[in-house]
Protein backbone atom coordinates (compact mmCIF):
# COMPACT_ATOMS: atom_id res chain seq x y z
CA UNK A 1 0.00 0.00 0.00
CA UNK A 2 1.21 3.06 -0.88
CA UNK A 3 0.90 6.71 0.94
CA UNK A 4 -1.54 9.25 0.18
CA UNK A 5 -0.78 11.82 -1.57
CA UNK A 6 -1.75 14.34 1.19
CA UNK A 7 0.72 12.57 3.73
CA UNK A 8 3.57 12.92 1.26
CA UNK A 9 2.79 16.64 0.95
CA UNK A 10 3.47 17.21 4.51
CA UNK A 11 6.40 14.99 4.58
CA UNK A 12 7.70 17.38 1.45
CA UNK A 13 6.34 20.51 3.41
CA UNK A 14 8.60 19.61 6.69
CA UNK A 15 5.24 19.41 8.54
CA UNK A 16 6.80 17.02 11.02
CA UNK A 17 4.40 16.67 13.74
CA UNK A 18 1.48 16.63 11.50
CA UNK A 19 2.55 14.25 9.12
CA UNK A 20 2.99 12.09 12.11
CA UNK A 21 0.18 12.21 13.34
CA UNK A 22 -1.60 11.38 9.83
CA UNK A 23 0.92 8.41 9.82
CA UNK A 24 -0.36 7.24 12.76
CA UNK A 25 -4.13 7.42 12.00
CA UNK A 26 -3.34 5.50 8.58
CA UNK A 27 -1.79 3.00 10.69
CA UNK A 28 -4.10 2.41 13.52
CA UNK A 29 -7.21 2.24 10.70
CA UNK A 30 -5.48 -0.96 9.65
CA UNK A 31 -3.61 0.28 6.35
CA UNK A 32 -0.19 -1.48 7.81
CA UNK A 33 2.19 -1.16 5.66
CA UNK A 34 6.61 -1.13 5.96
CA UNK A 35 6.35 2.00 3.96
CA UNK A 36 4.00 3.90 6.78
CA UNK A 37 6.09 2.51 9.39
CA UNK A 38 9.53 3.53 7.67
CA UNK A 39 8.43 7.46 6.90
CA UNK A 40 7.13 7.49 10.38
CA UNK A 41 10.30 6.33 11.37
CA UNK A 42 12.11 9.04 9.31
CA UNK A 43 9.79 11.80 10.89
CA UNK A 44 10.16 10.57 13.86
CA UNK A 45 14.35 10.56 14.04
CA UNK A 46 13.92 14.20 12.28
CA UNK A 47 11.87 14.76 15.75
CA UNK A 48 14.43 13.79 18.43
CA UNK A 49 12.62 11.01 19.26
CA UNK A 50 15.01 8.32 18.67
CA UNK A 51 13.13 5.21 20.46
CA UNK A 52 10.70 5.57 18.41
CA UNK A 53 11.92 5.63 15.14
CA UNK A 54 13.98 2.55 15.67
CA UNK A 55 10.60 0.85 16.99
CA UNK A 56 9.39 1.66 13.71
CA UNK A 57 12.43 0.75 11.42
CA UNK A 58 12.25 -2.57 13.19
CA UNK A 59 8.11 -2.47 12.47
CA UNK A 60 8.45 -2.24 8.89
CA UNK A 61 11.78 -4.73 8.90
CA UNK A 62 9.06 -7.15 10.33
CA UNK A 63 6.42 -6.43 7.11
CA UNK A 64 9.30 -5.93 4.36
CA UNK A 65 12.73 -7.29 5.31
CA UNK A 66 13.74 -5.56 2.00
CA UNK A 67 12.58 -2.36 3.25
CA UNK A 68 14.80 0.62 3.34
CA UNK A 69 14.17 0.65 6.90
CA UNK A 70 17.21 -1.77 6.86
CA UNK A 71 19.84 1.03 5.90
CA UNK A 72 18.33 3.64 7.97
CA UNK A 73 18.52 0.77 10.77
CA UNK A 74 21.83 0.10 10.63
CA UNK A 75 22.59 3.95 10.21
CA UNK A 76 20.35 4.74 12.98
CA UNK A 77 22.30 2.15 15.13
CA UNK A 78 25.85 3.75 14.21
CA UNK A 79 25.39 6.91 15.36
CA UNK A 80 23.63 5.40 18.80
CA UNK A 81 26.93 3.57 19.33
CA UNK A 82 29.43 6.57 18.50
CA UNK A 83 31.19 7.97 21.21
CA UNK A 84 34.66 9.88 21.82
CA UNK A 85 36.60 8.46 24.14
CA UNK A 86 38.20 11.94 24.79
CA UNK A 87 35.60 13.57 26.12
CA UNK A 88 34.51 11.35 28.63
CA UNK A 89 38.18 11.03 29.90
CA UNK A 90 40.07 14.22 30.60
Amino acid sequence: MSIPSHILNLIENNAVDEAIVSLDSLIASGDISAEAYFQRGRLHWRAGHRRAAINDYHSALELDPDSPAGEALRFTMSIMDFYNKDLYNP
